[in-house]
């Protein structure tokens, strides 16, 4: 999905702490696991803008672009 030049990508892994100050901007943290933020590695992917005259936060999903292929069956904690 193509992004607009206003829209941020955010990845996201599963545990991933997202926080957006009244600024628009953005912080990330995983305090679970610390991953290097490329897609292939991805629970989900989040496209952000914010409009500072409206004070308005704009998120949109992509689909999610987790590579699953290596497990056959999902188990709590894959």
């Amino acid at each position: 999905m193509a992004t607009t030049s206003d829209e941020m990508k955010i990845v996201m892994q599963v545990g991933t702490e997202l926080r957006i100050t009244n600024k628009g901007e953005v912080v990330l943290s995983n305090p679970e696991l610390e991953l290097a933020r490329e897609e292939s590695a991805a629970d989900a992917v989040l496209l952000y803008k914010f409009n500072p005259s409206a004070g308005e936060h704009t998120f949109r999903l992509v689909d999610p672009l987790a590579d699953r292929k290596h497990t056959k069956v999902h188990r709590p904690g894959d």
